[in-house]
């Protein structure tokens, strides 16, 4: 039996270059690679895996604190306004996205366990399933959500800005606006809004490592803020409001078990996107162990309570101020001035969490990807938040309900790629993957496939979309088209569908269309100097090795 063949990448002071050693062969090959595209090593070697339990329990700090947020006016709390407004009960509310958050916590904890076991991130990982073409396929559908919510997030920044300086100085409540009501702004908002994109912009040059910092901090501060926000609401409204005396009184014809899904699948949307690049974060982690449990515990259990804090506060603000509102911000606005400031405050860290976390880096790694030569992380940080401005996000926050319904359906176009990465891991290939042939380029390598895309994820990709798709035609604007209401039953569950069709087909075409992988044994050597003594194999099996 020949001996596994040994992939070596060296960091060269000037560039990156891989050299494949192919038993047999005396010809190595060379690739120029981003450094920020190699796998990381571990802590032992000197590496940057250092995210343990609180800093990853601080990356869903992030969710728990923009859930804060999100959850009472943008994300979170839509799914609860809808969901009780169409008639559904505030307990079956919670349940509803209880199942939302453990079935996306799952798929976290799955494509996280395999950045962090082999250092690499979303677009390398995606290679192996994909194709080296094919790859642009999962990268567009994840890169347009994000640059999408990023322009969004930001807008919802500016709007926290705005309530924390009229805390400062109220008089700012009546500067003047200049702007016509066909703009969707207000010459304040659009202010503000400049002001937190301008704040925003330097911390996008902190290197990934160090954010942990920033999640640490997060973990800290806003379990206290929410413990004040219930204790504020249950305390000034004498119980949790009349809201959780209503029962479940659909009127509108429609089942209740579709009422129930479409929360359910509304509560996922925000986070399908981070279920296919949390390998970006994850390769940072100390522990795979670790990666899992924190990703169902913290989303299945933190981000739950944030929907429930939501209702309850909201339920409080009716009686407290006799406002019936789903905005955090204008409940912020009928406080005092000091827990005004601090309340926004609270919701414009999360905001800019979220961008950093979830928006500009996803993009940022699949630009490395498509122009290795002239984007590195940070360059395709900025590159995001500019073409995020340019999406006018202004428009999307307060126009027609159809652009609400784009950003939330567009897990249509999610649930695929991540089906077809799961059962590409932990089905087909057994938790065995070739880092090597993640770096190997171009025709006669294992993942150029056929021409560079494999038809098995792209059938799969297809197959898992069209079942929901007429659904999401129908949900911004497709009634006009004669689409039938039925269309929207099996687009209530629109993530899991697509994650189970996927990868039911994904599984089925490799059955019967197997494909041959090499049993390559991938060995990663990092080093800025040139010393080979230090190296980190990771063996076939997904454990991870040192010698």
């Amino acid at each position: 039996m020949p001996k596994p063949s040994e992939f070596r990448l060296r960091i060269n002071r000037e560039k990156t270059v891989s050299v494949v050693n192919v038993p047999g062969s005396k010809v190595g090959e060379e690739i120029e690679v981003e450094p920020d595209m190699l796998p990381i090593k571990p802590l032992s070697e000197g590496g940057e895996r250092t995210w343990g339990v609180v800093h990853l329990l601080g990356y869903w700090g992030e969710f728990f604190s923009s859930s804060l947020a999100e959850a009472f006016g943008i994300s979170q709390y839509q799914v609860a306004s809808s969901a009780v407004a169409a008639g559904l009960s505030p307990g079956a509310t919670i349940g509803a996205v209880l199942l939302g958050h453990f079935l996306v916590g799952c798929a976290n904890a799955a494509n996280g366990y395999v950045g962090c076991v082999y250092g690499v991130n979303f677009p390398v990982m995606t290679r192996s399933s994909f194709g080296q073409r094919g790859v642009f396929i999962a990268l567009i559908c994840r890169s347009v959500a994000a640059i999408v919510w990023a322009g969004t997030q930001t807008y919802q920044g500016g709007l926290c800005v705005e309530v924390m300086i009229r805390a400062i100085w109220p008089s700012f409540a009546t500067f003047p606006n200049y702007l016509p009501a066909s703009a969707n702004v207000t010459s304040s908002q659009l202010l503000c809004f400049f002001i937190f994109y301008i704040i925003q912009l330097p911390l996008l040059w902190i290197p990934m490592p160090k954010l942990r910092y920033l999640f640490l901090v997060k973990v800290i501060i806003m379990p206290i803020f929410g413990f004040a926000m219930f204790g504020w609401a249950v305390g000034s409204a004498k119980g949790f409001g009349p809201i959780f005396n209503k029962e479940t009184n659909i009127t509108t014809g429609v089942p209740a078990a579709v009422v129930f899904f479409t929360a359910m699948s509304s509560a996922i949307a925000p986070k399908a996107t981070i279920a296919l690049n949390i390998a970006d974060f994850t390769r940072y982690a100390k522990s795979p162990r670790t990666v899992v449990w924190t990703n169902i515990v913290s989303l299945t259990i933190l981000v739950t309570l944030c929907a429930c804090l939501g209702v309850i506060c909201s339920s409080a603000a009716e009686v407290i101020y006799g406002v019936k509102t789903w905005n955090p911000l204008q409940i912020s606005i009928l406080m005092h001035r000091a827990p005004m400031f601090f309340s926004a405050f609270c919701w414009c860290l999360s905001v800019i969490a979220t961008n950093i976390s979830a928006n500009t880096t996803a993009v940022a790694n699949d630009l490395m990807l498509a122009f290795p030569k002239y984007v590195n992380i940070r360059r395709g940080q900025y590159l995001t938040i500019i073409v995020a401005l340019a999406t006018t996000p202004w428009n999307i926050q307060n126009s027609a309900t159809s652009f609400t319904a784009f950003l939330s359906g567009y897990s249509v176009f999610l649930g695929p790629p991540c089906g077809v990465l799961l059962a590409d891991f932990w089905v087909v290939r057994r938790r065995r993957l070739n880092l090597a042939a993640m770096y190997r380029l171009g025709p006669g390598t294992e993942q150029f496939y056929w021409h560079g895309f494999n038809p098995r994820a792209v059938a799969a990709f297809v197959c898992g979309v069209i079942p929901t798709l007429p659904g999401f035609i129908r949900q911004i604007g497709g009634a006009k088209m004669g689409i039938a209401i039925e269309a929207s039953y099996i687009y209530c569950c629109v993530w899991p569908v697509g994650v189970t069709v996927s990868a039911a087909v994904y599984i089925v075409l490799n059955m019967v269309f197997p494909y041959r992988y090499e049993d390559v044994r991938s060995v990663v050597e990092h080093d800025a100097e040139g010393d080979d003594e230090k190296v980190d194999q990771i063996d076939l099996d997904g454990e991870e090795k040192k010698y």
